[in-house]
């Protein structure tokens, strides 16, 4: 699914990537580490076309990206950032206007039931639908951000430590959630040492 070649990225003098390959196949769960800025971050923009890099090549599919060709990657991907900065106004607003986009509105019928079985999923309450999003916990934010990427019926996930802010047991589950799911692609970023058994789990380290 994507062919990373010899990449290499610097900002300034400094390399966050040199040389970098990589191989994902369609279902591969990926868990990516490495110290504070050493381009786990980067290379997730890389892949999503945000940043280029200096050398080397990424190929999705068998096409190498360009401008025109990374669309249909992205069309393809739910990134959800660590980012707690998730939007204002209330959460089915923002669960609306996510789903208000052309090439989202096919989703928009089976949402109304999807969201219930989600927010029961992530020990969500329902009232939290109409609760201002800057009210929320920083766990609370986290799973409604989950919640908005899985309703786009996208089946590769880049997941940015999206369970930085949540207790021991909720973080199990959205681990499960995304890494049980055989048709997912799922490149995480974590430093979560929990790994369910019976899913081989791809180590990434970055150094």
């Amino acid at each position: 699914m994507f062919n990373i070649q010899n990449i290499s990225k610097r900002f300034s003098e400094n390399f966050v990537l040199q040389n970098f390959s990589f191989q994902i196949s369609r279902g591969d769960k990926v868990n990516i580490t490495g110290r504070s800025g050493i381009g786990k971050t980067t290379l997730f923009r890389l892949l999503l076309g945000f940043e280029k890099p200096d050398s080397g090549t990424i190929s999705f599919e068998g096409n190498v990206l360009t401008d025109t060709s990374v669309w249909e990657l992205r069309r393809r991907v739910a990134y959800v950032s660590q980012d707690l900065s998730i939007g204002t106004g209330k959460v089915q607003t923002l669960f609306d206007e996510t789903l208000s986009f052309r090439a989202n509105l096919k989703y928009k019928e089976g949402a109304a039931i999807e969201i219930p079985q989600l927010f029961d999923y992530f020990e969500l309450h329902d009232s939290l639908l109409q609760k201002d999003i800057e009210t929320l916990s920083g766990g609370e934010k986290q799973r409604v951000a989950i919640v908005n990427s899985l309703l786009l019926k996208r089946d590769i996930f880049f997941l940015d430590e999206i369970s930085s802010a949540l207790d021991k047991p909720l973080r199990i589950k959205v681990l499960d959630y995304f890494l049980l799911n055989p048709g997912f692609t799922v490149l995480s970023i974590s430093h979560d040492n929990y790994l369910p058994s019976g899913v081989e789990i791809k180590a990434l380290k970055l150094n």
